[in-house]
């Protein structure tokens, strides 16, 4: 979609901004609160460098019920993470937060607006088989476990769409940033 790209833009803006999939990252790490459970739950997951996501990928391939373990493991860290990144920046009057499920997981309710970065099914494609170690049935368990794209357009109170330059793409940041700090004020 260009959520990364887009929350980098706001970053270039001075806007902090948390997002879900370093968090996770971090997560994953070898030292990581998700790996010491993983190496418990999922030890074919586990590596010497943390959670191997491409061999997670293959096991939630296969059945897909561990994805719910996974995420009843995973979410409460990350939710725990997001309370403390809200405190740390609760004096400022503007944080991002770069949260690929948001929709899906119901969690739109917690944000006072919400941006939703768009792009064709074809960029979008494009985009993930151009990652290291996607295939093109990554990108099929991806669209499976999101919602439909129209309907994320319609609970948007912002939207951004990829499909064009990344200076068009910035000019659009810099006018939903703008209007944004209008409503501030």
């Amino acid at each position: 979609m260009g959520k990364t790209t887009v929350s980098n833009m706001f970053r270039d803006l001075g806007v902090p901004v948390w997002c879900a999939d370093n968090e996770v990252n971090e997560l994953y790490n070898i030292e990581g609160a998700a790996t010491k459970i993983f190496s418990i739950e999922f030890p074919s997951v586990v590596t010497k460098k943390g959670v191997d996501k491409k061999n997670l990928r293959n096991l939630i391939h296969k059945d897909n019920a561990i994805l719910k373990k996974v995420e009843r493991i995973v979410h409460p860290l990350l939710e725990h993470s997001k309370v403390d990144f809200i405190r740390s920046n609760r004096h400022l009057p503007l944080i991002v937060f770069d949260i690929p499920l948001l929709f899906e997981k119901q969690q739109e309710r917690n944000f006072d607006a919400v941006l939703v970065v768009t792009a064709s099914e074809l960029t979008q494609k494009k985009r993930v088989l151009r990652r290291k170690n996607m295939k093109e049935q990554d990108f099929q368990l991806i669209k499976r476990n999101q919602m439909n794209e129209q309907e994320k357009i319609k609970k948007a109170d912002f939207l951004i769409n990829t499909d064009k330059s990344l200076l068009e793409t910035k000019q659009d940041v810099l006018q939903i940033y703008q209007k944004i700090k209008g409503l501030l004020i």
